[in-house]
């Protein structure tokens, strides 16, 4: 029932559906996401993210598309990037930046790998960044897909 809600809300509303899994403890999993991007960030010398619920809301919305299809991607529904789907969830951005991974089956995993990658770790520790949110799904593969959003609101 809940399911068939979402569903015909999303088609009503025009926003996407969340009818994916997620990891349990979803909500502990941001703030340890959140913690250890910090760490990095504190060891480098850049500033603390605060949590933002709009970028929770469209990174997890990323990481149920990736899931669904198995697939790391950029783009969401209708080959929307990430300024689009900030968009959608109401976050007035001066500056974002994303990253995306499949497979690791924790969060140390996860930030260690993008901080091992240089791409990832420019975005892990972009200065002018202010906020964060992280989303993460299963795919029907069993592999979990993480997304991470840093942004700065525009004022």
């Amino acid at each position: 029932m809940m399911l068939r809600l979402a569903l015909l809300l999303a088609l009503l509303t025009g926003a996407p559906a969340l009818a994916c899994e997620v990891p349990p403890g979803l909500a502990g999993l941001r703030v340890e996401l959140l913690n250890l991007t910090n760490a990095e960030r504190a060891a480098q010398g850049v500033g603390t993210l605060l949590p933002d619920p709009r970028l929770d809301e469209a990174a997890q919305v990323q990481a149920c598309r990736m899931a669904d299809r198995e697939r790391l991607s950029h783009r969401g529904s209708w080959f929307a990037g990430l300024g689009r789907r900030l968009r959608r969830v109401d976050y007035p951005y001066a500056m974002a930046v994303e990253n995306i991974g499949e497979g690791q089956t924790s969060a140390p995993e996860i930030i260690q790998g993008w901080m091992d990658s240089p791409d990832h770790r420019l975005n892990m520790l972009a200065r002018d960044a202010r906020e964060a949110g992280f989303g993460v799904a299963r795919a029907a593969n069993g592999r979990l897909h993480w997304s991470m959003l840093a942004a700065a609101p525009r004022f």
